[in-house]
C-alpha cells in the first residue's frame, strides 16, 4: 500500500471541503493517507510550544515517510507551499509531487517546475497512474 502525505489548508469551508474530499478519494484508491488535519495532537494545548513542536516534527517525519505528496493548491496555504518545497529540496524528482488545483488561477513557477503531475479534478485523480507517476506538466501562465 502506497503512503501519501496530503498537504492542504483546512482553514475555511472551501479548503475543508477539498481536503476531506481528497482524503476520501485517496483512501478509496487504497492509499495509506497521512492528513495533518487529522493529527492535531489533542494532548497539547492548541498552538502551545509543545503542540507546535509535536506538529512540526510529525509533519516533517510524515513527508519523509510517504511515497508521494498530494498537495491541494487551491487558496494557497503557506504550510502546503513549505511542504512542497521541503519535499522537492530533499528528494528532488525521486518523490513524486502531485498538485491538485481545482480552481482557476496562476501557479507559482517554483510549484509548476517541481511538480510531477498537475490534476484539475477528482476524476483525473481517480484515473491517474499512481504506479508509474507519469509527468503531467502545468501548461498555464505562471507567477
Amino acid at each position: 500500500m502506497k503512503k501519501v502525505y496530503l498537504a492542504s489548508g483546512w482553514f475555511n469551508p472551501n479548503q475543508e471541503r477539498r481536503v476531506k474530499e481528497a482524503e476520501e478519494v485517496l483512501r478509496g484508491l487504497g492509499f495509506d493517507v497521512f492528513s495533518p488535519r487529522e493529527h492535531q495532537h489533542p494532548q497539547y494545548e492548541y498552538m502551545s510550544n509543545e503542540w507546535r513542536k509535536a506538529t512540526f516534527k510529525s509533519d516533517v517525519d510524515h513527508v519523509d515517510w510517504c511515497d508521494f505528496i498530494f498537495a491541494v493548491y487551491d487558496e494557497e496555504d503557506s504550510g502546503t507551499m513549505w511542504e512542497i518545497g521541503y519535499t522537492y529540496g530533499k528528494f528532488g524528482k525521486e518523490k513524486p509531487i502531485i498538485i491538485y488545483h481545482e480552481t482557476d488561477g496562476l501557479v507559482n513557477l517554483m510549484i509548476s517546475d517541481s511538480l510531477t503531475a498537475y490534476l484539475k479534478n477528482m476524476e483525473d485523480v481517480k484515473k491517474y497512474d499512481f504506479v508509474n507517476f507519469p509527468e503531467i506538466p502545468y501548461e498555464g501562465e505562471i507567477v
